[in-house]
């Protein structure tokens, strides 16, 4: 897909959003009343982001992701597979009406423009399950969420997963030298249902974070050198993004 043809189709996806929004907000409430925690505006953020993307390569991979179902990690899927021409099969744990909605009005769009749906394979049904029974039949699988249950995953199929801690993070933390910062992030993490692990001995937090891509140390001079020298993800240090928190795709 050309650039020109993109923008107009995220033109398309947010007039469609905007159209539904009424639907979308009662699915939104819904889900809050279950205590589940969407974010609209980092939908619209997300989508506002890829308007200004210029690296357009063709991978034609036949990608699956199993995630908590944050609708945060769809769009961004679907954006970065329409992108990327891979065809991308998104297995939820949850959020699945909203979901849903969210897919048909990006499927209303790509009809509006005349394109056919060449990306986007979704089902309410898909989970877990369905992604271990269908795994050979993908180039490529993602599991986004706990490293735990990720390794479990991972043994089941027997093949290479790429692994984003996406939703749970590891942090290092002296509670009572950081406890306003602690707090904060207590508040943050229970608000958008991240799963926290704290920790506060440095090796153990080491060799508990090494395949992680993302995480999270507050701490002096001495510690940020430890923990950079052994860790290769991305690691915030005496600090944390909070609202900027935002998912983004492993490349």
């Amino acid at each position: 897909m050309e650039k020109a043809e993109f923008k107009s189709l995220l033109k398309e996806i947010r007039s469609e959003l905007n159209m539904n929004k009424n639907l979308l907000d009662k699915v939104l409430n819904e889900e809050m009343c279950r205590g589940n925690s969407i974010n609209l505006q980092k939908i619209a953020n997300t989508i506002k982001e890829y308007e200004n993307f210029e690296d357009f390569n063709h991978e034609n991979k036949k990608i699956a992701v199993y995630y908590s179902g944050n609708p945060e990690i769809t769009i961004t899927y679907i954006l970065d597979s329409i992108i990327y021409n891979n065809n991308i099969t998104l297995c939820s744990k949850g959020h699945r009406r909203f979901n849903s909605i969210l897919i048909d009005c990006i499927k209303e769009a790509f009809a509006n423009r005349k394109l056919e749906n060449k990306w986007i394979n979704y089902d309410d049904s898909y989970n877990e399950v369905y992604l271990k029974d269908n795994s050979k039949l993908f180039d490529k699988l993602v599991y986004i969420g706990d490293y735990f249950e990720y390794m479990q995953f991972k043994s089941f199929v027997n093949r290479e997963v790429e692994y984003n801690n996406f939703g749970s993070i590891k942090l290092f933390i002296n509670q009572s030298e950081y406890k306003e910062e602690y707090k904060k992030i207590i508040n943050y993490s229970t608000r958008e249902k991240i799963f926290l692990e704290v920790y506060d001995d440095i090796q153990e937090f080491i060799n508990e974070s090494k395949d992680e891509n993302f995480s999270v140390v507050f701490g002096d001079i001495d510690i940020l050198k430890t923990a950079r020298k052994e860790l290769k993800g991305e690691m915030l240090f005496n600090a944390f993004p909070y609202d900027d928190y935002k998912f983004t795709i492993s490349r």
